[in-house]
């Protein structure tokens, strides 16, 4: 017979549980859509609206959209107190920060 998720952390030691629902967090916090980082930092749509200055409509757009200007998520990220970091992942190499996306202004390059 089949065991529930919770069955199998019930039965495991402390340590282990401990270590699988940290583990569980830290993932939780690594894939975030927009709105569920709003929500987490207890921000309304209407309240992102009035930060953006637009309407609370374009916020739910914003938030489904899988597609956007970079602009348009760091200023999103901005709106809620953070800094948005463009990171290339690439095969033998570590994490690259990428420069040039931190500025509101844009250039003609």
């Amino acid at each position: 017979m089949a065991k529930t998720l919770d069955e199998v952390m019930c039965s495991l030691p402390d340590d282990l549980r401990a270590e699988a629902e940290e583990r569980g967090r830290e993932l939780i916090r690594e894939e975030m859509t927009l709105q569920a980082l709003r929500k987490q930092l207890a921000l309304t749509q209407e309240g992102m609206a009035q930060r953006l200055d637009i309407r609370q409509a374009n916020i739910s757009k914003v938030e489904k959209r899988t597609d956007m200007l970079i602009s348009t998520l760091r200023d999103y990220i901005e709106a809620m107190g953070g800094t948005l970091e463009l990171v290339a992942h690439l095969p033998g190499k570590g994490a690259i920060t990428l420069d040039g996306f931190a500025e509101s202004a844009t250039s003609n390059d």
